[in-house]
């Protein structure tokens, strides 16, 4: 008999919660992560939001996936208070809403107007999950909410939007996992493994090797992020994901009270994100490879975005810096189902994943463990065609 019901290998978001998921389900779970340098987790405070800035909004099935995810936050974070009562409130996620701003760029304007249009009816606003109209702002009322921003910023306001700390909601799902299983009676738990888990299939039944220790499980899920094209290539699945390196920036502005403030975004680069001790600037978008240092290019490429945004941030106090790499595929959509009997892949969410990374890790996390996969998904199969040069 298999040691595991399930073996996951990557322990990021989209590990965290299908580790949680298995256990729901009365599995015996192994986690196996290797801790990797660049984990873009642990950089994440990332914006949780149902519009698409970056891309055409022409696929139904990729804007119904994301409204999907973001209703499934609400349900997740009840379940995760429930459980772990001392660390619910807006340290992991607080609905702040955001401001979509554009300036004098006629790109970036054409943006802006077409995601007005968007959701200027009810019809366009029920496919983003939105219920309440959406604002034009600007002038005052844009410094109402950001007195650091630019003068001549027109944008619009959209209430159900969220930020969330990547890091504080992994922990989260993970103290989650460890506690219903404990609570359970069954043969349910959790094993949490450090290393680098090495899929060994001739066997039966698919085996992880994790330095001198050999795995059993029914089935295996890889969650390892921008890592998984090599793993992929284990099973004859070719599909060009790579790292996108993603730069951030931590500033504080003494004395102000920046935990409620919405989200500013752009159609063309940068973000702003208030949290109750910092202001999150960010991000690149650098396809380097596995280099997950911080450079001196990059900050400079982060400050700029953020200072042409919100001038008055000239006298923020710089507390950090940060780096994750970002799992890219060619379409840019994710990939998610079997690439091998038994063996199961759940990766390439790009910027997306914290927005996605919850709901589609229990999804895939369900599938392995003999759920069927909702046909919904059928649009992130790892065996669709890819276009033959990277986006």
């Amino acid at each position: 008999m298999p040691d595991f019901d399930l073996i996951i290998i990557g322990g990021g978001i989209v590990g965290a919660s299908a580790a949680l998921a298995g256990v729901r389900k009365g599995a015996r779970v192994a986690l196996v992560d290797a801790g990797l340098a660049g984990r873009a987790t642990d950089a994440g405070a990332g914006i949780v939001s149902p519009v698409a800035l970056d891309r055409g909004e022409q696929r139904p099935d990729w804007t119904s996936l994301i409204t999907e995810c973001v209703g499934y936050y609400h349900s997740l974070l009840a379940e995760l208070d429930a459980v772990d009562p001392a660390g619910a409130g807006s340290a992991t996620f607080e609905q702040v809403g955001e401001l979509v701003v554009a300036g004098d760029d006629p790109h970036e304007q054409a943006a802006l107007d077409a995601v007005a249009e968007r959701l200027s009816n009810p019809e366009g606003r029920r496919a983003h999950g939105i219920v309440k109209p959406v604002e034009t702002v600007d002038g005052t009322d844009l410094h109402d909410y950001w007195p650091e921003l630019r003068g001549d910023l027109r944008g619009l306001f959209i209430a159900e939007v969220g930020r969330v700390v990547g890091s504080r909601l992994h922990d989260r799902l993970m103290t989650a996992a460890r506690r219903r299983a404990q609570a359970r009676r069954d043969d349910a738990g959790l094993e949490v493994i450090p290393g680098a888990g090495i899929l060994d299939l001739q066997h039966s039944a698919p085996r992880v090797r994790v330095g001198h220790r050999v795995l059993d499980g029914r089935s295996v899920l890889l969650a390892t992020g921008a890592w998984a094209g090599a793993d992929l290539a284990g099973f004859g699945v070719e599909v060009d994901i790579r790292p996108i390196r993603g730069q951030l920036v931590h500033l504080r502005l003494d004395g102000q009270q920046t935990g409620l403030r919405p989200v500013v975004n752009t159609p063309g680069a940068g973000y702003l994100l208030g949290f109750d001790d910092r202001i999150v600037a960010g991000a690149t978008h650098e396809d380097v490879g596995f280099d997950s240092r911080v450079t001196a290019g990059g900050q400079q490429a982060v400050l700029n975005a953020a200072l042409n945004l919100a001038p008055g941030l000239s006298a923020a106090t710089v507390l950090e810096t940060r780096v994750g790499l970002r799992p890219a595929t060619s379409d840019g959509l994710p990939l998610v189902g079997p690439v091998a009997p038994a063996i199961h892949v759940a990766t390439g969410l790009g910027a997306w994943g914290l927005t996605l990374g919850p709901l589609l890790g229990e999804l895939a996390a369900r599938h392995a463990l003999g759920d069927h996969l909702p046909a919904r998904l059928d649009f992130l199969s790892p065996g669709r065609s890819f276009p033959k040069e990277s986006a």
